[in-house]
């Protein structure tokens, strides 16, 4: 069923999506005679170059759905709300801001009003992110981030990381046939569960963590199986076993071309700004020695270590 707007109604449109493109008001004009979904992703597009900042990290024009509002697209909070109230009269309907808490990126909004307006169920939305999306929220960086690609998904995330043979440590590690330390595997799975906690704790507790406020606290149970080298593609898999401030603990797996490489029982995360030593506190504090202590137990290093 395909309405048209009247003389008054398309005035008021226009006016709510001044400073934006015509295609973004063709695809506004659209939605509203025909509630074509399709329209949706023009609507936001539009509304978000409207106040996308020029210091933003990524530009508009070269973001994908995985692109973060905040980190990426360069918006604070008071600017998301302005987008919000235009998203909601442009498209005619109410947006409560508990409904906000999870939406971080570009595609997770698009989908979030797909499932508003047409009824169905908004399952948890998968973010992926691209080694240059990774970086942007970790506060290892290259050359020692040892992730490609992530997907986070509910209470698991889920990476990769392919081994170059470049790195320098394999230059001694060992000599005339390198093999990838296993303690580096540690650090990627603890790498791994630290982009979660990034990218999930703060909308669960309702307050920010800085990068450089989560810290590895602890293995255990930590068993490898097989060496790996140059060339071989490493898969990591986390879950969230519990999460209380301030901590988050995972148990997790590591394969390679489906053979089982490692595999973590306990792997545990610290998070906040409380567990930096403060001014005139003792250096042994209950806090740091659980983070500089970690218990971990090996089956076998199979010539990792």
């Amino acid at each position: 069923m395909s309405t048209t707007l009247s003389e008054n109604d398309l005035a008021d449109l226009k006016e709510g999506l001044r400073r934006c493109s015509a295609k973004t008001v063709e695809a506004a004009v659209r939605y509203r005679e025909t509630k074509d979904l399709t329209a949706i992703p023009q609507i936001v597009y539009g509304i978000l170059e409207r106040y996308q900042p020029a210091t933003a990290a990524i530009k508009l024009s070269e973001a994908n759905e995985n692109a973060r509002l905040i980190e990426d697209i360069g918006l604070d909070s008071l600017t998301l709300l302005e987008i919000v109230l235009s998203i909601e009269e442009i498209l005619t309907l109410r947006i409560e801001n508990e409904e906000l808490r999870e939406i971080r990126t570009i595609g997770q909004l698009n989908q979030f009003l797909h499932a508003k307006i047409t009824g169905a169920k908004s399952d948890a939305p998968v973010r992926r992110y691209t080694r240059e999306h990774i970086a942007l929220v970790l506060p290892q960086q290259p050359p020692f981030m040892f992730l490609d690609e992530a997907e986070l998904n509910g209470e698991s995330v889920k990476a990769n990381y392919t081994i170059k043979g470049t790195e320098s440590f394999l230059e001694g590690h060992f000599r005339g046939e390198p093999i990838f330390p296993a303690s580096i595997v540690f650090e990627a799975m603890g790498q791994a569960a630290c982009l979660w906690v990034l990218e999930k704790v703060p909308a669960r507790l309702g307050k920010e963590i800085k990068s450089n406020h989560v810290f590895f606290a602890s293995l255990d149970g930590a068993h490898f199986y097989r060496k790996t080298k140059p060339g071989e593609k490493l898969e990591f898999t986390q879950t969230l076993v519990k999460l209380r401030e301030p901590l988050a603990i995972f148990d997790g797996s590591v394969t390679s071309n489906g053979d089982r490489v490692a595999r973590v029982e306990r792997l545990v995360l610290a998070f906040g700004e409380q567990l930096l030593p403060q001014p005139g506190a003792p250096a042994t504090s209950e806090a740091s020695a659980a983070i500089t202590a970690p218990v971990v137990s090996n089956d076998s290093d199979n010539g990792q270590s």
